[in-house]
């Protein structure tokens, strides 16, 4: 075991990475609890949106009910929809600016199924509204709302928390053996103790229970902050992608309309998908401009959803119908499989409800450890302080 020395040289690390990162981390762990539940939390600000109350008889197929749509309103794009909704749902649609018309301020409708009339807009980007709580919500959790700039700030406070979970870790081993028994009591809580000595029992027993998961948490942050400057190059040099079409220029950088319609993106992928044999659902379709094509996810229960390594993804020329693009994690490279992992295993979708819970649970504890860890630092930090000013005597 290392010297006393340097154990207090680990201790002044952990408590300094710990004060420095303890309220972005917070922020970003309170966020992120209520992003676990943010279909939730979006239909029950924003009912009125969702909500359909007309019978279910009488709802239309979804591409009919969008296709009706945009014949009413031929200025304006589509750019996304699912192909599911609940029963007692409106169907929500992305829209976009036709080429050479202005951008639109509200890129969402909400669409009455029976009727394609609109029953709501809001804009998609982040604001202080309920109709714009969960894009706040994400952004505050990814950049503190402050762009780029954010996002690597918040990637180093992500690293100072994987930095110092790794310390925490050491700085419970015993000095003295055996080994085992001597560890025990940083894994224990006891109510019967002081209140400050709970307080460090839960701060380092919760952290000691739940350190593979906070570490795969404070990892996954980590990639996702810094996710095109390190992550991806790297999983990339590991594993070349087998399809890589996105990383070349987009042909219409303005944007284009499509000749084919939805209908016939979903004809098209419905055969690619019997083709290669795929018995997955398909949950979303999409338009992108700059590239003039159609796709379609396919999904294991036909809901956009990102279990295991996220939905497949099939593209097809919006003017010619041909299959341009497939973006397949489960046949595609090693590298690949590494890039769409990081997100279902950061956000607990991997597995389903159960995972995404937990990470709820995890979030909580994240939170606990950054209140306790301030706590247990200010308490002793006027012993601490006694303490040096003694020794200069």
């Amino acid at each position: 075991m290392a010297a006393p020395k340097t154990k207090n040289t680990w201790l002044f690390l952990h408590r300094w990475f710990g004060i420095v990162t303890a309220a972005f981390l917070a922020i970003a762990a309170v966020t992120g609890c209520l992003l676990t539940m943010r279909d939730s939390l979006d239909r029950w600000v924003n009912a009125d949106l969702f909500t359909y109350s007309g019978s279910a008889s009488d709802r239309l197929e979804t591409i009919d009910a969008v296709s009706q749509f945009e014949m009413i309103h031929p200025d304006i794009q589509v750019t996304g929809f699912p192909l599911q909704t609940a029963p007692d749902e409106n169907i929500p649609v992305l829209l976009g600016a036709k080429p050479g018309t202005d951008s639109l301020e509200q890129d969402q409708v909400f669409l009455n199924p029976a009727t394609a009339e609109i029953v709501g807009r809001r804009s998609t980007e982040p604001g202080w509204s309920g109709r714009q709580i969960v894009p706040l919500l994400a952004e505050l959790h990814f950049n503190l709302l402050a762009g780029d700039p954010g996002r690597i700030f918040m990637g180093f406070i992500a690293l100072g928390w994987l930095v110092s979970s790794i310390i925490g870790l050491y700085l419970t081993l015993p000095r003295k053996r055996p080994f085992f028994k001597n560890w025990w009591p940083a894994w224990t809580y006891s109510p019967k103790r002081s209140f400050g000595r709970q307080l460090l029992d839960i701060h380092r027993s919760s952290a000691l229970w739940l350190f593979p998961f906070l570490f795969i948490l404070a990892f996954t942050s980590v990639s996702l902050n810094f996710f095109g400057e390190v992550y991806s190059p790297v999983a990339t040099t590991i594993s070349p992608l087998k399809k890589s079409l996105f990383d070349e220029e987009a042909p219409f950088p303005d944007g284009t309309t499509p000749s084919l319609s939805y209908a016939d993106g979903f004809a098209l992928a419905s055969e690619q998908a019997s083709i290669e044999g795929i018995s997955w659902r398909p949950a979303t379709m999409l338009y992108y401009p700059e590239w003039n094509l159609y796709g379609i996810t396919f999904t294991d229960n036909g809901q956009l959803n990102y279990k295991h390594l996220g939905p497949i993804y099939f593209y097809f020329d919006a003017k010619s119908g041909a299959f341009a693009h497939e973006v397949n994690p489960y046949t595609d490279s090693a590298g690949l499989a590494m890039i769409r992992i990081l997100y279902p295993t950061h956000s607990g979708e991997f597995a389903g409800g159960l995972s995404v819970f937990f990470v709820f649970i995890l979030g909580l504890a994240t939170t606990e450890q950054c209140v306790t860890g301030i706590w247990v630092w200010w308490k002793k930090r006027k012993p601490r302080i006694a303490a040096k000013k003694l020794s200069k005597t």
